[in-house]
């Protein structure tokens, strides 16, 4: 007799859209992958402007739900990090969740926090993914949030003698703790992460989730400079650096620009291609004139083509748990220029100065001279690196789900089980 499916569901408490963030993006490939599973039945619930199941599969959907308390009725928390909801309990979520065999949290908001109730209340097993440094994102847009509420000056004023950033940021780490106290296990994509939790949770079982890439999608064979330069109004002879991301503080974006004006104030002939939106667009065009070139979020398909056709990634977030647009680049053999301070994803490049470059400095100088070394090297030479390093250390999101996901689920509710005999 064929056993049930094992029932998953997955809750992202932020809006699912066409130009929704890597926390977002990352539960799209797994449902993808989780259609064909023989034995798991995965739902991934997000917010949504109103109830609505969308199937991607015989075994994965999205179940979208409107938030209770969205963030969007704010207009100074429009933050550029995606809605989310800021009640503290979701009462549709929660008629839904019984009957579920495993609940997995991937933050600590309005569906973390319900599902932690539920689990609670219906000794369900309950797990969670970290997906985003909530401390580090805090920091950066809690100041950003009171300058615009109370005013540059006097919100300024608070920020500063208060130091409310630091405050604020180490708040949602103990919110976020509270919330891993529900938790029987959690995945962690980053060694800090691991580390931090089990400084907390000593006996926490805490296991690795790693990203996939589509390495036939993002691929070096999408190079094609004649349709860069058309796409994106650039003339022959121009290198071109990419930025792919949220365009605001969390990402560091303004570093890329600032590193890009010292390029040009030096003469390079150069163009900063920013794939994404963001606060931070308007000052970074500011800067680098109609050497910014902004086209917004790109479809898959025409990021890859950018990735391919340019010459570097310019990359200086220090708040990834991960970073996919790192690895993306580096299948399309794309070299690299990324942090090696904490948060960063100098981790990424297997071939350090071969496949990138990895910066330990913030400053603008230290960011155009590592640009400046990419743009001189060997091309051909950076490319074929970074596609090895794809290969060689980035799995498919089949094998992600397969080993990283439902391998784990199968043995969390096996051993439930076992304990409630």
């Amino acid at each position: 007799m064929n056993k049930a499916p094992l029932r998953v569901a997955v809750l992202v408490t932020l809006v699912w859209h066409d130009a929704a963030g890597g926390h977002v993006k990352v539960w799209e490939r797994f449902m993808e992958a989780a259609a064909g599973s023989p034995d798991i039945d995965l739902t991934v619930f997000f917010l949504g402007d109103a109830p609505r199941v969308i199937e991607r599969g015989p075994r994965a959907r999205l179940h979208l739900l409107p938030p209770r308390l969205g963030t969007h009725r704010f207009w100074f928390l429009d933050s550029g990090a995606g809605h989310t909801d800021l009640a503290g309990f979701h009462p549709a979520l929660a008629g839904l969740l019984p009957g579920f065999d495993l609940l997995v949290s991937t933050d600590h908001f309005s569906f973390g926090r319900t599902a932690a109730a539920v689990a609670l209340s219906e000794g369900m097993p309950l797990v969670h993914s970290i997906h985003t440094d909530v401390e580090t994102l805090t920091r950066t847009y809690a100041p950003t949030i009171l300058r615009r509420l109370l005013g540059t000056h006097v919100g300024g004023w608070l920020v500063t003698a208060l130091n409310l950033g630091e405050r604020l940021g180490r708040a949602e780490r103990t919110r976020l703790h509270r919330h891993l106290a529900h938790c029987g296990h959690v995945f962690v994509s980053r060694p800090d992460d691991a580390e931090a939790v089990t400084a907390i949770f000593p006996h926490m079982p805490i296991s690795h989730l790693r990203r996939g890439v589509d390495l036939d999608l993002f691929h070096p064979r999408k190079r094609d400079r004649a349709w860069l330069r058309a796409r994106f109004g650039l003339p022959e002879g121009r290198a071109v650096a990419v930025f792919a991301g949220r365009a605001d503080g969390s990402k560091r974006m303004l570093v890329a620009a600032e590193a890009t004006r010292l390029l040009l104030d030096r003469g390079r002939d150069l163009a900063l291609v920013v794939a994404g939106t963001g606060s931070d667009v308007p000052r970074a065009r500011a800067l680098c004139g109609d050497r910014l070139v902004a086209p917004g979020v790109l479809p898959q398909a025409d990021l890859a083509r950018l990735f391919a056709s340019a010459d570097v990634l310019v990359f200086p977030s220090e708040s990834e748990t991960v970073g996919n647009v790192v690895l993306e680049a580096m299948a399309c053999g794309l070299p690299v220029v990324l942090s090696g301070r904490k948060g960063g994803t100098a981790r990424l490049i297997h071939t350090p100065g071969a496949a990138g470059v990895v910066v330990n400095e913030g400053t603008a100088d230290a960011w155009a001279a590592a640009i400046e070394g990419v743009l001189g090297g060997d091309r051909a030479a950076q490319g074929v690196a970074a596609r090895q390093g794809a290969e060689a250390g980035t799995p498919t999101w089949s094998t992600v789900f397969r080993e990283d996901l439902a391998a784990p689920w199968r043995d969390l509710v096996a051993a439930d089980r076992r304990a409630a005999a």
